[in-house]
């Protein structure tokens, strides 16, 4: 059977699962909001991430939004997979001429006085407070678990606040040696960065 991706440069991938185990070394072609990846043997499903390694070193990730399994024509073009995804990124583009929200972590009323507020109030919820709490829970058997619960609270602490970036980089470098228990976590982690 013929490779559709022959003709392309291809580049090396590895499909984290939700599971924490992690799927190395897959062909792919990678392009912004697709991946092409011809091996169908492969179990990917959606909230799985997709990783690749930048020649710099430097590592990016995308979420699987729609695994885009399409079976083959017999004789032509063979099964493949058209993964849906979306970048994994801590930045957010502010446009010029729009109003940056203000956070306020607290439980008091707001009073304008002859003023207009264009702030937002973000209460920590349920689900913040669960995610820190199971971040606790798998980093309590650990060797370094004083250190990574620490990061855990410091990151709790600052949500919805501009130094919860700070925070979260010290929690990822802090696991960086258990990546495969904290990875299926990241991209929960990753949108408390943009609120």
């Amino acid at each position: 059977m013929c490779s559709m991706l022959s003709a392309f440069p291809t580049e090396k991938v590895n499909i984290i699962k939700r599971d924490s185990s992690i799927i190395e070394s897959i062909d792919a072609l990678v392009d912004r909001k697709i991946v092409h990846i011809e091996d169908v043997s492969i179990d990917i499903e959606e909230g799985d991430i997709i990783e690749r390694t930048l020649p710099t070193g430097s590592k990016e990730q995308y979420l699987v939004i729609d695994r885009g399994f399409f079976r083959g024509i017999p004789g032509g073009i063979p099964s493949h997979y058209e993964v849906k995804v979306e970048k994994q990124t801590a930045y957010t583009k502010v446009s010029r001429g729009s109003v940056i929200n203000q956070y306020h972590i607290n439980n008091a009323e707001k009073v304008n006085i002859q003023s207009t507020d264009n702030s937002t109030t973000y209460n920590i919820t349920a689900n913040d407070i669960s995610l820190m709490d199971t971040l606790r829970k798998l980093a309590d058997g650990l060797e370094d678990k004083e250190e990574i619960i620490l990061n855990i609270d410091s990151m709790q602490d600052n949500i919805g606040k501009k130094s919860f970036a700070e925070k979260y980089n010290a929690f990822v470098q802090s696991v960086a040696n258990h990546m495969t228990i904290f990875a299926p976590f990241i991209p929960a982690l990753t949108n408390l960065l943009m609120k």
